[in-house]
């Protein structure tokens, strides 16, 4: 009996530790019935897993031999990084428990793939398959010291047909293993694809203090959106985009062990979508960054390689491939908390007014104009009114900004210190609408009815009289 610290290995000698596995094969029922005839039928092979010390099979795909070197298992030129543990530990499993159905009169003739098993202790054992039988649908092999040939289940035959990369791992990306794909990501970057410009978004809870100041202007944001401008994320688009990236499953191996010049000759080093993510995935986790590389082969058909790994997938389309910038921001441009926020200014037709806030008592802020100390309630109505401005669904793209000709502007100071101001500006956009530019950058458009309430409502504060909040 080996020890339970075997590892799985890679050519070369890089090791990981995968104690685990061997427990678990150990805790595998342990057959120790002699080789010959059973209820179940007949018995070619009855050892525990871990009692293999090499696997050599010879099929239509070629030859390969998963064999154990110092403390752990080489699976033929595959990197343990890349290895399916599931997979391998089924596959040793069965080649310790080979068994026929029954013997039958039958020529096997040339086989279909050769298996030869040696074990720990000098044993030696040979399996030849063949053709499957057309009724049953089983296959014909012969055993060594077992005469003639008999009829073995596809489900033991059927691994030692396949090719070596069916130990490779089919899940290209870690699957997502927290509640939510906003709980996992930290930062993620994309690059190329559908995009004009990358696209970056960035986790509030546990981000940098940047993020955390850029997140005040949206008040309880959990991620934000960064490309021309600043906005706050759209949780459901986000959920769906974010979430895409986590568990991609393959639909084939295609090459593995390759140099990152291998790479490059297969277009990775100028991919067609680059998706880099920093991600804590799970409960104590350490955060991990991955780079996901995808090459475009047909209209739903890609190539990905992740960073490190020296193998290329393929894979269908993902809901991330067609990411969308103007679906990632929420509608509403500005949201701060009114407790973060030391003053508003509100200009337009030619007015100007400026409103002081002092939040030393957050639930009962005082605000005043001109020294004068206003309603909190009616200011509170205000509030509202003017951090309900929300684009109307049309993304314009990158607008210049006019020189002359704004309609209104609002600007957040906030208490925090390091935390720059935010400036609302509307310019005419159209019958009945404007163009809005967040601290300078434009991409969307409101009604421009908008404008009349906020001047309205800043006259009705100062006058004590309600404040319509509707647009």
């Amino acid at each position: 009996m080996r020890n339970l610290y075997k590892s799985l290995m890679i050519t070369g000698g890089a090791v990981l530790a995968l104690a685990v596995v061997f427990v678990t094969l150990l805790l595998q029922p342990s057959p120790r019935a002699l080789q010959g005839q059973t209820a179940q039928g007949i018995v070619f092979t009855s050892a525990e897993p871990v009692e293999i010390s090499s696997v050599s099979v010879q099929n239509a795909t070629g030859t390969y031999r998963f064999y154990f070197e110092g403390d752990g298992y080489v699976l033929d030129d595959i990197p343990a990084a890349i290895a399916d543990l599931n997979v391998f530990i089924d596959f040793m499993i069965n080649a310790g428990r080979l068994s026929a159905i029954r013997q039958v009169a039958y020529d096997l003739g040339a086989p279909a793939a050769t298996v030869e098993i040696e074990f720990f202790d000098g044993r030696f054992f040979r399996l030849d398959i063949g053709e499957r039988e057309p009724i049953s649908g089983d296959y014909y092999v012969t055993a060594d010291h077992f005469p003639g040939v008999y009829l073995m289940a596809p489900s033991m035959a059927e691994p030692f047909l396949r090719p070596k990369t069916q130990v490779i791992s089919p899940t290209v990306t870690p699957p997502l293993m927290v509640t939510s794909p906003l709980s996992a990501i930290r930062d993620v970057t994309f690059t190329g694809g559908p995009l004009a410009k990358p696209v970056t978004i960035q986790a509030v809870s546990g981000g940098s203090e940047d993020v955390r100041l850029a997140a005040l202007s949206f008040g309880a944001a959990t991620h934000i959106v960064r490309e021309s401008g600043v906005y706050q994320l759209d949780q459901t688009y986000g959920i769906e985009i974010l979430g895409s990236l986590f568990g991609i499953q393959a639909l084939d191996v295609e090459l593995y062990n390759l140099s990152e010049v291998e790479l490059a000759a297969l277009g990775f080093d100028d991919p067609w979508m680059l998706v880099e993510f920093d991600a804590v995935n799970g409960v104590n986790a350490q955060i991990q960054r991955h780079a996901l590389r995808v090459v475009r082969r047909g209209e739903d058909s890609f190539y990905a390689a992740l960073e490190g790994s020296g193998a290329v997938f393929r894979i269908g389309r993902l809901p991330f491939m067609d990411i969308r910038y103007d679906r990632l921001p929420v509608r509403w441009f500005l949201t701060p908390m009114l407790m973060d926020v030391s003053a508003v200014t509100v200009e337009g037709a030619g007015k100007r007014y400026r409103f002081d806030i002092d939040s030393a008592d957050a639930r009962n802020p005082v605000i005043s104009f001109e020294e004068t100390v206003l309603d909190t309630q009616l200011f509170r109505s205000f509030f509202r009114l003017i951090t309900s401005a929300a684009h109307d669904g049309t993304y314009l793209g990158a607008l210049e900004r006019p020189g002359e000709g704004q309609l209104l502007s609002i600007t957040y100071e906030y208490a925090a210190i390091g935390k720059e101001a935010d400036v609302l500006a509307l310019y005419p956009g159209g019958v009945r609408r404007a163009h809005v530019f967040v601290n300078g950058v434009g991409e969307f458009a409101m009604k421009d009815l908008f404008v009349e309430r906020v001047l309205e409502g800043c006259e009705h504060l100062l006058a004590e009289l309600p404040i319509e909040e509707n647009w």
